[in-house]
């Protein structure tokens, strides 16, 4: 057995163990045997905490079909040591089960680093990134019946097109005061945007937009018509991640969920099953998990991806995608975000320890010896000759120029900077990105790729990129 294959067993043992939140002595000497049998040494215990749960079923699925079976009646007697099979580790036989010895359908585990608290683990999405018009119709038609055989697990089936339904079927004045709690800063026009928002609403641009675009969702971008299971969590070296259980549907999605059904309840052995009777009916909302997340996409503006036209004509910096010019800038301040542009970027940049660096920034701190000294004080020089120039440019007297090199004047001008692309931040894609950041070692920089800024001067009254601009290619001149 390979290493690798090693690894990926004490991995789901592992999560096994722990899925119950109890770690039982006879648990532990089923395991103790495991490790024996399949040769698992503690080097191999110690990789298994550095591999997703998504990464060791990956690994086991190309492992041979009767190893998997083998496998499987492992993974069944571990769950079964301590003389019970918690709801825990029947959702992980669940997933073992589809994902290793289900051939019929594409199904695996998706493992994300992500917040608890957008995703309630009773709730089971229908999630598809192209609209699948026959799988549709049938949930449609056996919406009652597919939500029933879910329930006898325990689980809530989320499906969008219902959820969507109910907001646009509730009266205009409730789902008003409901939007105007929920985010009171709305205006009217705004409030009249989002239940427009509903109307278009539909599963693949949840799953794309949301799922995928905010959240980071990666398998998701492109995903067939599938059925989304949150198992369980994993620690993995120092972080958490939360696992999901995929499982591809076709029109058939009847049969599907009742098979769903009845193999967890053949692994479960609680005799008793919680089933919430919350849900969205007329006069009441869900506000929890996949509901609220919801509610907050169609509370918040879609984000665009946005350049930054600094333009030399007005004097203005803005995002033109958006139609948003950065008001409350003076001069000084538009000047010294033009000059970050310009540093954080400037392939000949030499720092102040001798190294050319691809991608800069300024550090402002002064060294701590005398021979450094000569070196940071021609760097400051330059800097504040650069400023000048842009100072000039933007139509200022450049022996006038703010002293940037003095933190007092520097600090409150990044601040407004800082202040004022933050106000735009539900509106552009990544609007951090624009943001001028100190790092660790006290360097300014930006981190957003040098194709996102363009320009307009005298000389280019089109939007140009701004590293073509005659006032770039100065500064770059400059020594």
């Amino acid at each position: 057995m390979k290493a690798i294959e090693r690894t990926a067993i004490a991995r789901v043992l592992i999560d096994l163990i722990k899925a119950d939140k109890v770690i039982d002595s006879r648990e532990m000497d089923m395991y103790r045997r495991l490790k024996t049998n399949f040769s698992i040494s503690r080097q191999d215990e110690i990789e298994a905490y550095s591999i997703t749960l998504g990464q060791a079923v990956n690994v086991l699925k190309e492992m041979n079909t009767e190893m998997l079976s083998d496998l499987i009646g492992t993974f069944r007697s571990m769950t079964l040591s301590d003389g019970f099979c918690a709801r825990e580790e029947a959702l992980l036989m669940l997933m073992l089960h589809y994902c290793l010895n289900n051939p019929e359908l594409d199904c695996d585990v998706i493992s994300h680093p992500i917040e608890e608290a957008w995703f309630d683990e009773r709730q089971v999405l229908y999630v598809e990134s192209h609209h699948a018009k026959d799988v549709n119709a049938n949930i449609v038609s056996n919406l009652r019946a597919i939500s029933r055989e879910l329930r006898l697990c325990g689980m809530d089936f989320v499906y969008l097109p219902e959820i969507i339904h109910h907001y646009i079927s509730t009266p205009r004045d409730l789902l008003i005061d409901v939007v105007s709690m929920l985010s009171p800063s709305l205006s009217e026009g705004a409030i009249s945007d989002f239940i427009t928002k509903i109307k278009l609403f539909k599963t693949d641009t949840f799953c794309i937009e949301q799922l995928h675009h905010k959240l980071g969702f990666e398998e998701l971008a492109d995903t067939p018509p599938a059925l989304l299971f949150r198992i369980n969590q994993s620690r993995v070296d120092n972080r958490v991640f939360t696992n999901f259980l995929r499982i591809e549907v076709t029109p058939d999605i009847l049969d599907i969920v009742q098979n769903i059904t009845d193999t967890f309840l053949s692994y479960n052995g609680n005799d008793r099953m919680v089933i919430s009777h919350k849900k969205d009916s007329k006069g009441s909302f869900l506000y929890n998990g996949f509901y609220r997340q919801v509610f907050e996409i169609l509370l918040l503006q879609k984000s665009e991806m946005c350049h930054l036209l600094i333009d030399m004509v007005h004097g203005t910096l803005s995002f033109p995608e958006i139609q948003v010019t950065l008001s409350g800038l003076h001069r000084k301040e538009k000047a010294l975000y033009t000059l970050f542009v310009f540093e954080a970027h400037n392939s000949a940049l030499r720092a102040d320890d001798g190294v050319v660096r691809q991608n800069g920034g300024i550090n402002f701190t002064a060294p701590a010896t005398a021979r450094q000294m000569e070196k940071y004080n021609s760097r400051m020089d330059l800097l504040q000759r650069r400023y000048a120039k842009i100072y000039a440019a933007f139509g200022g007297d450049a022996r006038n120029a703010p002293d940037i090199t003095k933190s007092d004047i520097r600090l409150p001008m990044i601040s407004g900077i800082r202040r004022v692309i933050n106000k735009q931040n539900e509106k552009i894609y990544e609007a951090d990105r624009f943001i001028v950041n100190r790092d660790k070692n006290g360097t300014y920089s930006l981190s957003a790729n040098p194709d996102f800024f363009l320009c307009k001067d005298f000389r280019n009254p089109d939007s140009i990129s701004i590293f073509d601009s005659s006032l770039f290619r100065e500064l770059a001149e400059m020594h």
